[in-house]
């Protein structure tokens, strides 16, 4: 069994924005995955992968993050049918903006498209999630959510699963400068700590908080001064050379707020589009790391659509 290929794009995340630790999330215009499937008589295999980064990713489906999020949407669906897929990386795994995500993202939407769009929003967001807990060793659905949905979104609750989702403001910018460091999520995920005080978890509240008011009402210099973290950042810092350095330079050209993306490597600023294109921005960060030896890719982008049939 055989039939057309069926291509999707499936946009790169920016996950935590500060206070939102496994529960804020974005998409960006710019830049996203390709995940093309059809049917086959069973199973799940990935027949190709190409594109950034795509040398170290595992072709085994139980491990590849498409390949697992397309079995689960198949599972849940009763399907008759596998599922051969193509995946061409956008996205270099280790950047901090959803590289595993997007393909899970992308592997769970294509998937759907080919049991007819049987699943809903929500359980989508689950296969996907659930090959993020397979390959990065956690649940968390703060980059597939974004990446599927498009747009800002919270997570509400895990247990049982519920997304929230709100437009971001028109004339936010977005700059991203991804340094050639890798992170891998695993890692960023063991340093982080287990307890923290009160006093950040207040502090956590208050910015999360404004941050979604400065979302929903586009008040971009109060999203600016939310984009604020006391726990996770920091214990983090010291897997990405020459951060807050980055950051220094982008704020002192004009960026609202500029911050880890994810796990890191990427760094991220926010700025006003109706005041400046983000070139002087983006050029001030790569700066910092050209002048210590590190060559680094540069995306100016704004908030994006979900995953999309092309």
């Amino acid at each position: 069994m055989s039939e057309e290929w069926k291509k999707v794009a499936a946009p790169a995340s920016i996950s935590n924005l500060g206070p939102g630790f496994d529960v804020f999330g974005m998409a960006l215009e710019e830049p996203y995955d390709l995940v093309c499937a059809r049917r086959c008589d069973e199973g799940v295999s990935v027949v190709s992968m190409e594109g950034l980064g795509s040398e170290g990713l595992p072709s085994d489906p139980s491990e590849n993050s498409a390949a697992i999020a397309a079995a689960e949407v198949l599972r849940r669906c009763d399907a008759d049918f596998g599922i051969e897929l193509r995946i061409m990386k956008g996205i270099r795994p280790c950047s901090g903006i959803g590289s595993s995500g997007a393909s899970a993202a992308g592997g769970a939407y294509v998937a759907n498209l080919l049991c007819g769009g049987i699943l809903g929003e929500t359980e989508l967001v689950l296969c996907a999630a659930y090959a993020e807990e397979v390959t990065s060793g956690g649940l968390h659905a703060d980059n597939v959510a974004p990446s599927l949905l498009g747009g800002f979104t919270m997570i509400r609750s895990y247990a049982p699963l519920e997304v929230v989702k709100v437009a971001p403001p028109q004339n936010l910018g977005v700059t991203v400068v991804m340094p050639d460091v890798e992170v891998s999520t695993k890692e960023a995920r063991q340093v982080l700590p287990s307890e923290v005080p009160v006093r950040d978890l207040v502090f956590h509240v208050g910015n999360a908080s404004c941050l979604v008011h400065a979302m929903m009402t586009g008040d971009l210099d109060l999203l600016g001064r939310s984009v604020k973290d006391a726990v996770f950042e920091p214990a983090r810092a010291h897997l990405v050379p020459h951060l807050n350095d980055a950051k220094d330079a982008a704020r002192s050209h004009g960026a609202k707020a500029a911050f880890l993306g994810g796990s890191g490597p990427c760094v991220i600023s926010f700025f006003d589009r109706s005041m400046m294109d983000g070139s002087g921005i983006a050029a001030a960060v790569r700066d910092v790391y050209l002048e210590n030896g590190i060559d680094c890719q540069t995306w100016i982008t704004s908030p994006g659509a979900g995953c999309r049939e092309v």
